[in-house]
């Protein structure tokens, strides 16, 4: 990805802060929020090839907390700090550094994540994002992946994925229809 994180520690979940909400989990997400893969060629893996679903929202340092409480909430995940090197020199363009919220496990993934979103809808071109995203953390668990058969739709899941969260690419362009 290109970026250095730095785990920070993980205390233990106290439970959800009792002021934020599942429309304001739902919100932050269509604004911040991501539903990505990481899908690449790795010689160790069996078949030589490695896909890893993930969710993420990333925002300001200075916004954590309001990080903390989506984790708290959803049971699950983990804060990063993000060191990019590249906010050097931009404190005079505005810019701060950032932190994010990451579920990587896909056990999590399929337990907490989908779950939450298959209740509490997303919109617009999230929704789409996360439709693709359910597909692909439904056969990574089931561990459809590790299969040739498996690892051909993951691959088509991912590269899908991609495309879509792509900046700039309009919903016509993916062929999903409207927003």
């Amino acid at each position: 990805m290109g970026e250095t994180r730095e785990r920070a520690e993980d205390a233990p979940l106290a439970g959800p802060d009792p002021a934020i909400t599942e429309a304001h989990i739902c919100g932050l997400v269509v604004g911040e929020g991501c539903f990505y893969a990481e899908s690449a060629r790795d010689p160790g893996y069996r078949l030589g090839w490695r896909i890893r679903p993930a969710f993420c929202i990333e925002m300001r340092r200075d916004e954590r907390p309001v990080l903390e409480a989506v984790r708290a909430y959803l049971d699950c995940g983990g804060i990063y700090v993000l060191d990019f090197g590249r906010y050097e020199g931009y404190r005079r363009k505005r810019w701060h550094p950032h932190t994010k919220f990451r579920v990587s496990s896909v056990r999590d993934l399929h337990a907490k994540v989908v779950p939450f979103f298959e209740t509490h809808h997303l919109f617009g071109r999230k929704r789409v994002a996360f439709d693709i995203f359910k597909q692909l953390v439904v056969v990574v668990y089931e561990r459809r992946h590790l299969e040739p058969g498996g690892l051909i739709e993951a691959k088509a899941l991912a590269a899908e994925l991609a495309r879509h969260n792509e900046r700039g690419i309009s919903p016509a362009d993916t062929g999903t229809g409207g927003g």
